[in-house]
């Protein structure tokens, strides 16, 4: 498997993941996507922002060409502004999608790498994360901009969720991975 070549192909790349194998995967994906030298967009769904970037930090990876998109740590306390990180303060699809679009627009990320797509599931129910995740492929900022959206397999108390969800994404998805 050469994850960089799977991310320069597709334009929608699925990466399903098995609990056991997503800290360990994670790295690598990221690594193999900031190869690619394009500006990113990391939207950080199962972790807070400070815990992503520490995390990357540790592994060696600079953070400098990302901006992240943050839908917990506002759950939790009101943070203070960080040059390259929106603050949402809930997992509200509308302003998830607002957020994408406005730093693909300003600060023109060509790579959204949504960190995970299953953890929406715990908010949402399945049908309103499949149409989103549709509407991330379509649109006309979206067309010149890759997506790796990362799903895990099981986990999170919601497996035939992830399973029906998975199925779904399958069908529109360039390229899946499974990584279990």
């Amino acid at each position: 498997m050469n994850m960089l070549e799977d991310v320069s192909e597709s334009k929608f790349l699925l990466i399903v993941l098995s609990e056991e194998q997503y800290m360990k995967q994670i790295y690598e994906i990221v690594m193999s996507i900031k190869q690619t030298k394009n500006k990113v967009c990391y939207v950080c769904i199962s972790k807070p922002y400070g815990d992503v970037v520490e995390d990357l930090k540790k592994n060696g990876i600079d953070t400098k060409a990302f901006v992240f998109i943050d839908v917990l740590s506002s759950h939790y306390e009101k943070p203070r502004p960080i040059k390259n990180c929106i603050f949402l303060d809930s997992p509200d699809l509308d302003s998830i999608k607002r957020a994408i679009d406005g730093a693909i627009a300003q600060e023109a990320c060509s790579v959204l790498l949504f960190d995970t797509l299953s953890a929406m599931l715990i908010y949402q129910e399945s049908f309103p994360v499949l149409r989103f995740a549709h509407s991330m492929t379509m649109g006309k900022n979206q067309e010149n901009v890759k997506k790796v959206f990362l799903v895990l397999k099981k986990g999170n108390g919601i497996e035939k969720e992830n399973a029906s969800l998975i199925s779904d994404l399958k069908m529109f998805a360039d390229k899946t991975l499974e990584i279990c």
